[in-house]
């Protein structure tokens, strides 16, 4: 049947509710007493064949629905759960009418609860009406919603199709109340900053630019929050935290949005070492409320986020994975064997990054600190042994967190944007992923910023994890898609529709 056919049905069947004077889309509430889910197991101890004169409103999607003589059979759906809805020719009220109700309608229902001779727990449904109309087919009920596009693109048809995909987005909203309670708990304060910038800064990335007109300026989409939420450590708050939106100019892939959030939190007068510390707790009591264990399987593979966990400088993560001792290795050879391996590029601090990439992180499942990073990939970090004193957390292969030691030296991280900006003019990226000069940043470490550590940590991935996804589409309700190819509406498949809902009507 094709879909015009369909879409001429339900058409027909909301031509008829309307001249029965039940047009759906004139309704404005419906009182609800209870959820599926509340009945399900509130009357679970209910013998097969009881009748109970307990009166239930509730309200939902009907997802299927089946008639056996005088009695029809349906899935009503709501937001806890599902439960059936018998409707009886001797009991319930309009039963012929019953036939302009759709499998895919929003149906709101007055009856008693019940449990069915073969021991269902069900409503029997005394009135019906229907407070929103299909007018276009779901998916087949048995094999779901499964194709990929559709179900991105379309993103409201597959959290009612498969109920795994509206599971994980409970989940998540599970996971970011119990951080947010924990960093409440622990004395830090909830703070906004802004999302348009005027430069744009706190990681290496290629930002989206836009134009303020009042203000006759360029300014940019925030790559991540971090100058500003430091700006507020040298006003006097030692513990912020924000859970940020973010935009990056970047390709689309498994692991990659341009659109996301990340949650930065920043600690003053603590050393990076104590971070990781406080992450390992926070980390694993939030795993345990959100899942009920320590260990979760992700991909086939066991994650324990159990502490203490590992911690590793880069260079020893290379030398175990791969083989080499860069430490050991001059810069001709560390080039030259990068290049060997398809890795270009200018600074030998991303080559090594890029090694450890290649080597080591692919290897990493359980929650793995991986530290001392290269100074000329860190200008923001302070120096320790060397190295900047800064960690990553690697979990199942994936980068999750980035935090280190601030930089809370002036004069230094002066240089070292200035450092940027002399590589940005001799690079073939032409500043896109170099850090630009911030000089009001400056300006307010010249008022002194305390010694703090900070990290963010990219959610998504995180959930991702936690609901064994493979892809950060999956856990993200709306993610990025090229834009589609025109479609026809229903106004436009059946003009006459449009008479039915005119300026007389509004």
């Amino acid at each position: 049947m094709t879909l015009p056919k369909l879409v001429k049905d339900y058409i027909d069947k909301l031509k008829g509710l309307r001249e029965l004077g039940k047009d759906p889309f004139k309704i404005k509430k419906f009182d609800r007493t209870a959820n599926a889910d509340e009945i399900v197991k509130k009357f679970s101890n209910l013998n097969p064949g009881d009748e109970t004169d307990f009166n239930v409103r509730i309200a939902g999607r009907l997802m299927s629905k089946r008639k056996h003589g005088g009695v029809i059979f349906a899935d009503l759906k709501d937001s806890s759960g599902r439960i059936q809805l018998v409707f009886r020719k001797d009991f319930t009220n309009e039963f012929k009418e019953l036939k302009l109700v759709e499998r895919g309608d929003i149906l709101g229902v007055d009856g008693f609860v019940i449990k069915t001779r073969r021991g269902e727990v069900s409503v029997l449904v005394k009135e019906w009406t229907v407070l929103s109309k299909i007018l276009r087919p779901l998916p087949d009920k048995w094999h779901g919603l499964e194709d990929i596009e559709t179900r991105y693109r379309q993103r409201y048809l597959d959290f009612i199709m498969n109920e795994e995909s509206r599971e994980t987005f409970f989940l998540i909203n599970k996971v970011i109340h119990l951080i947010r309670n924990y960093l409440n708990d622990n004395g830090f304060i909830e703070v906004y900053t802004p999302i348009l910038q005027p430069v744009y800064g706190g990681a290496f990335a290629r930002p989206f630019e836009t134009y303020h007109h009042f203000l006759e300026e360029k300014m940019y989409l925030r790559i991540a929050p971090e100058l500003y939420l430091k700006r507020l450590l040298v006003g006097g708050f030692e513990k912020v935290y924000e859970f940020a939106p973010c935009f990056r100019n970047e390709d689309v892939d498994p692991l990659h949005n341009p659109e996301f959030i990340q949650l930065e939190f920043y600690w003053a007068y603590i050393e990076l070492s104590q971070l990781m510390d406080f992450l390992e707790k926070m980390f694993e009591e939030v795993v345990l409320k959100a899942t009920g264990k320590t260990e979760i399987e992700y991909q086939g593979k066991i994650v324990n986020f159990k502490r203490p966990w590992k911690k590793m400088r880069m260079v020893d993560a290379i030398k175990e994975f791969g083989g080499i001792d860069v430490e050991k290795m001059s810069d001709d050879e560390l080039f030259n064997h990068a290049k060997e391996l398809g890795i270009e590029e200018e600074r030998r601090g991303e080559i090594i990054e890029k090694l450890f990439d290649y080597y080591a992180k692919d290897k990493i499942v359980n929650p793995t600190f991986i530290t001392h990073f290269p100074v000329d990939i860190s200008p923001l970090a302070k120096k320790a042994d060397g190295y900047a004193d800064r960690m990553e957390l690697y979990i199942a292969g994936m980068e999750v967190a980035n935090g280190f030691s601030e930089l809370n030296n002036p004069i230094e991280q002066y240089m070292r944007f200035k450092e940027e900006e002399e590589l940005r003019k001799r690079s073939d990226k032409k500043g896109l992923e170099t850090m630009p000069m911030d000089k009001d940043y400056i300006r307010a470490l010249e008022y002194a910023m305390p010694p703090a550590s900070g990290v963010g940590i990219g959610l998504g991935r995180l959930f991702m994890i936690l609901g064994n996804k493979r892809t950060l589409r999956e856990v993200i309700a709306f993610p990025t898609l090229a834009k589609e190819p025109d479609f026809e509406v229903i106004p436009e498949i059946y003009p006459e529709v449009l008479e039915w809902y005119g300026r007389t009507e509004r």
